[in-house]
C-alpha cells in the first residue's frame, strides 16, 4: 500500500495591526433593503383619496398596514397598491445614489419587498433594472444580514440582521421599540452613516 506524503504547509495569518477600525468597518456587507416607504415614497393620502374617496391626513396613518387604518380587507389594499407599484417611482432623496455607492463598494444589496406578491420575483427584478435601482438579489427576508433597512418594525424584527434601521414614517412613529433593537433613521444620509 503506497504512503502519501504531504508537503509541509505554513499558514500565514494577515497582520491586522495596520488596520484601523475605519478599515475594518468598511468590509463588504450584506444589506437587506425594503422599497416602498424606504427607497420609494408615495403620497398615501392622494392614493387613498383616489381609490377610496377618503381624505386621510399623515397623522391618521397610525399603523404600517393600511387595512388596519382604514378598516378594510387586506385584499382591497392589495388591489389599490397593485395599481401603484408598476408605475414610475418617486425616489426618496438620496436612496438610489446611496445604493449605487454601496454597489460600487462591493456590498450585497438584497431587496425584501412586499412588491413580490404583486410582481413576482422576475417582474420585480425587471422593474428594478428598468428604473436603474441597484440590487444583488431578491429574497423574502430569510437570510442573514449585516444591516436591514425597512419602514415596518415587524419586518425588521423578523429578520436575522445585526443592525435594524427603522426608516421613519408616520405609520411607525408610535412604535415603542420595547426591545431597543430598532435604530430610527429619518434620511438616507443617516442610513449611509450607519452603514
Amino acid at each position: 500500500m503506497p504512503v502519501e506524503v504531504l508537503t509541509e504547509m505554513t499558514i500565514v495569518w494577515p497582520d491586522l495591526e495596520w488596520m484601523n477600525t475605519t478599515t475594518i468597518s468598511n468590509y463588504a456587507k450584506r444589506i437587506c433593503i425594503d422599497l416602498d416607504g424606504v427607497v420609494c415614497e408615495y403620497n398615501f393620502q392622494k392614493i387613498v383619496k383616489s381609490f377610496f374617496g377618503v381624505d386621510l391626513s399623515a397623522k391618521m396613518i397610525f399603523a404600517y398596514d393600511l387595512a388596519d387604518v382604514l378598516g378594510v380587507a387586506p385584499a382591497l389594499i392589495n388591489t389599490m397598491f397593485k395599481e401603484q407599484v408598476y408605475g414610475k417611482p418617486n425616489f426618496t432623496e438620496g436612496a438610489v445614489e446611496t445604493l449605487k455607492y454601496w454597489k460600487v463598494k462591493g456590498h450585497e444589496l438584497v431587496i425584501f419587498s412586499n412588491r413580490v406578491k404583486y410582481m413576482g420575483h422576475e417582474g420585480l427584478a425587471k422593474w428594478l433594472i428598468d428604473w436603474q435601482i441597484p440590487f444583488s438579489g431578491i429574497d423574502g427576508g430569510q437570510g442573514i444580514y449585516d444591516v436591514h433597512i425597512d419602514d415596518s418594525p415587524s419586518k425588521l424584527m423578523s429578520t436575522d440582521s445585526k443592525t435594524k434601521l427603522l426608516f421613519n414614517q408616520p405609520w411607525n412613529e408610535r412604535c415603542l421599540n420595547i426591545k431597543g433593537q430598532l435604530i430610527r433613521v429619518k434620511t438616507w444620509r443617516e442610513v449611509r452613516d450607519y452603514v
